[in-house]
């Protein structure tokens, strides 16, 4: 079995000053550049076997290790016993192995630099995102039709508990339903402050009979605290008979974060997402069921 470790201890008890190449590298070999890559790379993948575990007793590891090192040498378009041959001879020639040695050891603090690099980016960007706490206390799916007996407007009111900060986003995909005879209709979130003012938000809901996500987003910059969230997912004139449905509800609070965007950034690409939709529905065809 190929040990990388072992390996470059060898090596660099082979090492020594002074020594002269004798002969050229043969062309079947891998010549010094990707010699140094292939021992990086088993390099690396001995550190993946090393944090690995294994059951007391398994046969895992002696069946793991060798296709780790075989997937590898494929790469490279080499058998395991080929490359012994060639590492045998590169342990012959010190002359090379040393700048063989030079190479790994420069590839290795390079690659481990970068990994390490993109794991700090990697957290950062965790850390930047803001926490988002979901509001919504009925059911995610929610369908009207001409035989319910429920308010038509479908409407939602959720106490909280002192709100301040960040936006209030609402959020679902809706779909018309065939009995609808209906026009179109209108979702509406109010927001209500504890001095017992109101800010209202609503978007239009447009007659189609595919799924279409929306979303309402209301900020909360300004003290009082929200202390309630009410509104209509089917505001519609309710002389007609109404057949909707709502799927996937989220009313969600997201505190603000140092890194948020600018908000009309956010809208724009909601709305251009939208646009997006739509422009692929009309792609599609009339739905004719």
């Amino acid at each position: 079995m190929i040990r990388p470790i072992v390996i470059f201890l060898f090596i660099a008890s082979l090492l020594f000053s002074g020594c002269n190449p004798k002969e050229p590298i043969p062309k079947e070999f891998p010549n010094k550049d990707e010699m140094a890559e292939i021992l990086t790379e088993l390099y690396f993948a001995e550190g993946v076997l090393s944090n690995r575990t294994y059951n007391p007793g398994s046969s895992d590891e002696g069946e793991v290790a060798p296709a780790y090192y075989k997937y590898v040498l494929d790469d490279y378009g080499l058998t395991t016993a080929e490359f012994d041959t060639i590492r045998q001879w590169y342990v012959s020639h010190p002359y090379y192995y040393q700048e063989v040695y030079d190479q790994v050891v420069l590839l290795i603090t390079q690659r481990e630099a970068e990994l390490n690099k993109q794991i700090k980016a990697e957290e950062a960007a965790a850390d930047s995102l803001p926490e988002v706490e979901d509001l919504w206390e009925m059911e995610r799916k929610i369908t009207l039709n001409n035989r319910d007996t429920i308010d038509h407007r479908l409407p939602f009111r959720i106490e909280t508990d002192s709100i301040e900060g960040g936006r209030v986003r609402l959020s679902a995909y809706y779909r018309f339903l065939r009995p609808d005879m209906s026009k179109e209709g209108t979702t509406q979130m109010i927001t209500l402050f504890a001095d017992s003012t109101v800010d209202t938000v609503s978007v239009e809901l447009k007659k189609v009979f595919e799924q279409k996500p929306f979303s309402l987003i209301a900020p909360i910059d300004t003290m009082p605290p929200v202390i309630e969230i009410s509104g209509y997912l089917f505001l519609h004139d309710t002389t007609a008979t109404g057949a909707v449905e709502f799927s996937d509800i989220r009313l969600e609070h997201q505190e603000n974060n140092e890194n948020d965007g600018d908000e009309k950034k956010e809208e724009q690409d909601e709305q251009e997402e939208a646009a997006n939709r739509d422009l692929e529905l009309l792609k599609s065809g009339p739905d004719v069921r």
